[in-house]
């Protein structure tokens, strides 16, 4: 196998944990990792959630604290920690079929 062949196989394989850490503000890791279509998908997820938290803060209805954080900012950490994963996962399966 030639350099070059060599460099190249290199350049292709992306870091499955950079892949993760930059999914944790939605759709760069996808975007890092080459799936477009999965970043669509993750910034819909986010932008919903987010619009959902806004709702219930804009709603004028009285919630406790607990239910607005817990609630609220739980969701939006559980939608970027569970992209994160799956970006790493993907990622990770595409450096095998490489």
């Amino acid at each position: 196998m030639r350099i070059r062949d060599r460099v190249r196989k290199i350049l292709k394989r992306r870091s499955p944990w950079l892949a993760a850490l930059l999914n944790l503000m939605p759709g760069l890791g996808y975007l890092y990792a080459g799936r477009k279509k999965l970043l669509g998908l993750s910034l819909v997820a986010f932008i919903w959630t987010w619009i959902t938290l806004v709702g219930m803060i804009q709603s004028g209805t009285e919630m406790s604290a607990f239910l607005f954080y817990g609630a609220g900012i739980g969701a939006l950490l559980f939608v970027c920690f569970a992209f994160a994963r799956d970006a790493y996962i993907k990622t990770k399966e595409r450096n095998k079929e490489k």
